[in-house]
């Protein structure tokens, strides 16, 4: 029997945990603290039910426009290998889930429709991503939005195996 799309997403999201926590311990304290949150796993999971729709290619290519005006990008263009404010690194994570938060619900309607894109939807809008990075919480709330995400990419899945 071929493992569930649940499953395999639970899996994808597990082992990024594991392999994000491995490779905290081996960085130092300035570099780990660089790090607030981890794209790895809800990426692989998009890209798990884009490949069972289809939709791979244009998942990639979706990406890769969304990521084009990313903070950390715009700088290295203008200032080359120099190294990012904290506030920048926030706007760059910010800006990438901002980015997964529109190809999952693009996801979600490839699905389902409209329905499992409004229940995407409410699950984002459950972890809001920070408005600005300089804020006072907005790493707990950047955090909470990478959540968000692994719940609606879950609920994808979930979704997918349902309609077979």
């Amino acid at each position: 029997m071929p493992i569930s799309h649940r499953a395999a997403v639970r899996s994808i999201l597990s082992e990024a945990r594991a392999e994000r926590e491995a490779l905290l311990e081996r960085v130092s304290p300035e570099l780990r603290a660089s790090l607030p949150v981890d794209a790895a796993g809800v990426t692989q999971a998009m890209e798990h039910l884009a490949q069972a729709l289809g939709r791979a290619d244009r998942l990639h290519a979706d990406q890769a426009r969304g990521h084009q005006a990313n903070p950390a990008v715009l700088h290295g263009r203008v200032y080359g290998r120099a190294p990012l404010s904290p506030e920048t690194v926030l706007a760059a994570f910010t800006e990438g889930a901002r980015v997964r938060a529109g190809l999952l619900l693009d996801l979600a309607e490839a699905i389902d429709g409209q329905d499992l894109r409004a229940a995407v939807g409410d699950l984002l809008d459950a972890g809001p991503l920070p408005s600005d990075p300089a804020s006072p919480g907005a790493a707990d709330a950047l955090r909470a939005g990478y959540e968000a995400q692994e719940v609606a990419v879950l609920c994808c899945a979930e979704r997918l195996d349902a309609i077979g």
